[in-house]
Order: C-alpha cells, then sequence, then structure tokens
C-alpha cells in the first residue's frame, strides 16, 4: 500500500527536520489555551486493565453529554475505543461476520475511510453528497449494505437536516441496511438549518451505529479515545471483540477525556467559527470558489488553478507550508484543498497569504500559456 500524497509530503517534512515546516493539513483545532485538567494521578491506573466496555467515569460522561444533545441512551449503548477509526474498524470486521457485503459513503470520502473498508473485504462504492444524500439514493440499498455518512461532512461540511435525516432512519428501519453515522465534528455546526445531533432522531438503534472521539470535538488526537453509540446488544458483541483484539483503552487517557467531557469545548467551537469567517472573507476577496460549510472545521477551497498538487509542491518549496489537497480523498476528480479554521489566527492568515501568492502566480501562468 503507497503512501497518499499527503503522507509522502509529511514523510517529506519528517525527512528533513531542520526545516522551518510549517503543517496546514490537520484538521483538529487547537485550543487557545490548554485545558484546565487535574493531574492523573496514581501508578494504579497504568498497572491494571481497564474494563473492554469503558470506565465508569467515562461511559457517565459521554451519557450526560449525549442526554444534553437529545440523545436518549444508557451506559449500556455505550462503548469506548480507540477513537473513531478503532471504531469503524470494529464495526466493519463486526458487518462483515453478519453477511455485509457492500459500503456506500457520501463522497468525497478520507482515503484511509475507504481503504479501511475495503481491506475487510467490502466493495466500496461513493456516490457524492447530493446523490447519495438529496437524492435519497439510499432507497436502493439492503440488508447486504452499510450505509457510511459524515456529518458535518469532511471536507465539504454538509450537515443532514431534520427533514431528510427522519428520511433516512425510516429507510434504515424499512430496507434493512446498516448505517454508520460519523459525527466526529459534531460539536461544529454553523449553520442553525443543520442537525446537529442526528442520533436524537434515531427510535430504534438496531442497525445504527454512531462514531465519535475526542480528536476532532475536543482537540485531542493524542488521547486516542472515542466511542461507538448502538444497540446495547450490538455493544456486548462489539466488547468482547475489544477484549481478543486490544483488551482496553488506556484507563489515563479515559480519566483525561471524561475531565473535557464535563468542561466541554467552547473555546474550540469559538476558534473554529472565527476562522471560518476569516476563511471565507480571504476567498471571497481572493477569487476562490467556495460553498460556505454548514459544520466541521474546515472550508473546502476550488483554489482556482489547473493542478493542486502543483500547489502544494510549490508551497512546500517556497513558503514550506503543507497542505491537504482533494488527493487525499475519493475518488480524486476536484481542484480543491481543505483549510483548517481551529489553528492559531496569525498562523491560518499567514498560510492564506501563501497560498494566495502562490496561486495567483500559477493561474498567470496558465493563462499566459
Amino acid at each position: 500500500m503507497s503512501l497518499t500524497p499527503l503522507g509522502q509530503r509529511l514523510a517529506e517534512v519528517a525527512a528533513s527536520p531542520e526545516e522551518p515546516w510549517e503543517i496546514l493539513a490537520e484538521n483538529v483545532p487547537v485550543w487557545p489555551e490548554p485545558p484546565r485538567l487535574q493531574a492523573v494521578g496514581s501508578w494504579d491506573l497504568d498497572a491494571q486493565y481497564a474494563p473492554s466496555q469503558g470506565t465508569e467515569e467515562l461511559l457517565e460522561a459521554l451519557r450526560l453529554r449525549q442526554r444534553e444533545q437529545g440523545i436518549d441512551v444508557g451506559a449500556e449503548s455505550l462503548l469506548v475505543t480507540n477513537g473513531a477509526f478503532d471504531g469503524l474498524g470494529l464495526i466493519a470486521r463486526h458487518l462483515t461476520g453478519k453477511g455485509v457485503r457492500r459500503a456506500v459513503c457520501a463522497g468525497p470520502v478520507l482515503l484511509s475511510v475507504a481503504d479501511l473498508l475495503r481491506d475487510v473485504g467490502l466493495d466500496v462504492r461513493v456516490p457524492d453528497w447530493p446523490e447519495l444524500v438529496g437524492g435519497r439514493s439510499w432507497s436502493a440499498l439492503g440488508p447486504g449494505d452499510l450505509l457510511y455518512l459524515n456529518s458535518p461532512h469532511n471536507p465539504t461540511g454538509a450537515c443532514l437536516d431534520e427533514a431528510t435525516a427522519r428520511d433516512l432512519f425510516a429507510a434504515q428501519r424499512r430496507l434493512g441496511f446498516t448505517l454508520v453515522l460519523d459525527l466526529v465534528y459534531d460539536a461544529f455546526v454553523h449553520d442553525p438549518a443543520a442537525l446537529a445531533a442526528p442520533p436524537a432522531l434515531v427510535e430504534d438503534w438496531r442497525g445504527v451505529y454512531g462514531l465519535n472521539s475526542f480528536s476532532k470535538n475536543y482537540g485531542a488526537p493524542g488521547l486516542r479515545v472515542g466511542w461507538i453509540t448502538a444497540d446495547p446488544q450490538e455493544v456486548d458483541r462489539l466488547t468482547a471483540r475489544m477484549e481478543w483484539e486490544r483488551i482496553a483503552v488506556s484507563t489515563r487517557a479515559q480519566s483525561q477525556a471524561a475531565q473535557l467531557c464535563k468542561l466541554g469545548n467552547q473555546p474550540l467551537t469559538e476558534r473554529v467559527r472565527a476562522g471560518h469567517r476569516l476563511v471565507l472573507d480571504w476567498a471571497r476577496a481572493n477569487g476562490m470558489r467556495v460553498s460556505p460549510p454548514r459544520g466541521g472545521t474546515h472550508v473546502w477551497v476550488e483554489a482556482g488553478v489547473p493542478d493542486t498538487e502543483a500547489l502544494a509542491d510549490a508551497l512546500m518549496a517556497e513558503h514550506r507550508l503543507v497542505v491537504t489537497t482533494s488527493a487525499h480523498y475519493h475518488p480524486a476528480g476536484s481542484r480543491h484543498i481543505r483549510v483548517p479554521t481551529g489553528v492559531e489566527p496569525a498562523f491560518l492568515t499567514r498560510s492564506l497569504e501563501a497560498v494566495s501568492a502562490v496561486s495567483g502566480r500559477l493561474r498567470r501562468s496558465a493563462a499566459v500559456g
């Protein structure tokens, strides 16, 4: 398996640590000030396994978080994982054993998501969001199908609305396909007409799975803590898989995650919203085509150049700046870059100025040619 273009660029960065690299590729929001958490103490936390389903402290914090969102489930419907990707892998391997053979993803979708689903033996199809969601093309799905839907969507920022979500859940019950809702950006819904917590409308969790994590929603990717919400019987089965695949998630990390969950993430949501405004104003001022995202922690910008890979290469060579392009997604037919909005404002401004300078030069060269 070869590295993605972004992976290749990050490998180049790792091979040249003496260079003053700046990374605008990660879409994890950055706290303006580190959150004030109590020190997680004694050796006892590291001297024993955590319960495979999760610690009582974290399960209760997650239950209360979801209750505030209108999601009425108990701790028996929750499973702590090593992040959302770990949760997706658990679910996908579990479902292939139950006879699921095809995965349909609202696109574009992260290459790593498509690769993960293919690796467990699923036939992966990626219609774009307007076709799948706007066109309600899930009506062609059945019991052998998995529908993976990311809302807010990475990278476009599209979101489910209430009417669409109700239609989706009704179709899932009627047709019997499996639905995985990736909710790792659910704290960052910017459009009042969008639905911040689609699982609040789930009437029957059989065949429905929610994925979430502390990486994006709480700016803590290093904790490697996420969670699955599902029917209690499915949580029991997935917990058994946890026991034979990795036993449990770090007790210390779960304690930190529980504190973050109780603290909330208001500084992150405020920074992301301010960053969105900054990027949208910049795009309009520089002739970049962009649809204002309804949610998420990034803006999907059409840079207006013939080759976004050439743009990314030039940004590395001239500004030591790494960006994420549409080649990081499947299918990779567009000419976009993904601009994270939850980073430090001065860095974001500096990076946008570099993108303007290089993309402007490339557009002028293309016009002359």
